[in-house]
């Protein structure tokens, strides 16, 4: 173990460095979620972006970042059928073509995303989650691409992700579908909501059987 002390030379007296450590940040979840025009992470135009800060253990709220957002170019033929089905059901279709270009647009979207996140990174440390988290910090960082440092998410959160898929997966090999009343709406709290659930489940379990064992 390194016991060196640093020390500072003034008028030939040696003063001992000890500077202040900031205090550490209190650990959030950072709750992510995209609807989009497709399921390529390069290629896919986003429709609709959502960032909820929660407590390690989702069930307190402390932001949020809810935005219907407008590509910059766009065309029905970006759609499937069944996505342009969906989000005509669901409402956002009709959020993003009446929305103001200058206001939900890419360029706009990315200056205050960028201004959301650093205000909250200098509050907390940011876990990304959800489900398939590296699907949307990928699709962001393509979209937005042009009017931000490309890895000004990656910057602003913690490497350590809390996704739902690994709690999923390990569910599905027990022979339980987790996925089955995952349908929803497509609209991303309402997806949000479902992860954060599904997250107090499983928490849940792992209380249970931490209780039996102590």
């Amino acid at each position: 173990m390194n016991t060196t002390t640093r020390s500072l030379t003034v008028s030939g007296q040696s003063i001992p460095l000890d500077p202040p450590r900031p205090p550490k940040k209190p650990h959030m979840l950072l709750w992510i979620d995209t609807e989009t025009t497709g399921i390529s992470r390069t290629n896919a135009k986003l429709l609709e972006i959502g960032m909820i800060v929660t407590s390690m253990d989702g069930a307190t709220e402390h932001d949020r970042y809810i935005r219907p957002v407008r590509p910059d170019k766009l065309s029905l033929y970006d759609l499937d059928t069944t996505v342009l089905r969906m989000h005509l059901d669901n409402g956002l279709w009709d959020e993003v073509m009446d929305g103001e270009p200058d206001l939900i647009g890419y360029r706009q979207t990315a200056l205050d995303l960028s201004e959301f996140l650093a205000d909250q990174a200098s509050q907390y440390e940011l876990h990304p989650a959800g489900t398939n988290v590296d699907y949307d910090i990928d699709l962001l960082t393509n979209q937005l691409a042009d009017y931000i440092h490309p890895d000004w998410l990656r910057d602003f959160t913690n490497h350590r992700k809390q996704d739902l898929t690994s709690f999923r997966l390990a569910d599905t090999a027990l022979g339980n579908n987790p996925y089955k009343d995952h349908a929803g709406t497509h609209r991303v709290t309402d997806c949000i909501t479902r992860d954060r659930n599904d997250y107090t489940t499983y928490l849940d379990l792992l209380r249970t059987a931490q209780e039996k064992t102590e």
